[in-house]
């Protein structure tokens, strides 16, 4: 990952995502409102929900119009040589979604990127909804927890008609942080503080 995220902004990853902006904006009429309430530096988590296979692209280049942001992608997309060099040397963080217990090796990488003053957007539904209510995941309480870092929420809506050319908006909303709890109950802890990213995520109104 790169060793700034928050500075280093290698050319061809700015033109990548040019490109993917000007792609939606052409074919989904893409609206983008909050962009503003990005921090420009220091570490931070962005939320989503999660619709549809255009979520990762649509969300990482907007919120590359501030900063450089990190991602975690499946392993299987590092398996090609080239993606492999590409996604490496543009942040993305590798996880096996397979393995028991969840990855150590991914969850070390975030929180790397975090600590270094990092950009790291995360799902917390852990894979697209289609159209069902899912159970967030730990995660986002344990890296805010570990790395201290805020967690701003984020919505996209209609990104699931994204393939018959639906119009697309991304909204960000408001920031919240992980307080560690007074009886050190960590893991209702986590729960408590995942369920309500969700709750703040879905609370926010496309108008």
């Amino acid at each position: 990952m790169p060793a700034s995220p928050n500075k280093e902004r290698p050319f061809p990853l700015l033109v990548f995502y040019a490109s993917l902006r000007a792609c939606f904006r052409i074919l989904n009429s893409i609206k983008v409102r909050g962009l503003e309430k990005i921090p420009p530096s220091g570490p931070l988590i962005i939320a989503c929900n999660h619709l549809s296979v255009s979520d990762p692209p649509a969300l990482l280049s907007f919120t590359a119009l501030v900063r450089l942001p990190n991602i975690i992608a499946k392993k299987e997309l590092f398996s090609f040589g080239p993606f492999r060099y590409l996604l490496n040397r543009w942040g993305a963080i590798p996880v096996d979604r397979r393995r028991e217990g969840g990855d150590l090796g991914a969850l070390r990488g975030c929180l790397a990127a975090l600590k270094n003053e990092g950009c790291l957007v995360i799902f917390p539904e852990g894979t697209r909804a289609k159209g069902h209510k899912l159970k967030p995941k730990a995660g986002v309480a344990l890296m805010a927890h570990k790395s201290g870092a805020p967690v701003l929420c984020a919505r996209i809506f209609n990104s699931d008609n994204f393939s018959k050319l639906g119009k697309i908006t991304i909204k960000y909303g408001g920031m919240r942080r992980f307080e560690p709890p007074a009886d050190g109950d960590l893991k209702a802890a986590y729960a408590s503080f995942s369920e309500s990213v969700m709750a703040d995520i879905f609370s926010i109104t496309e108008e």
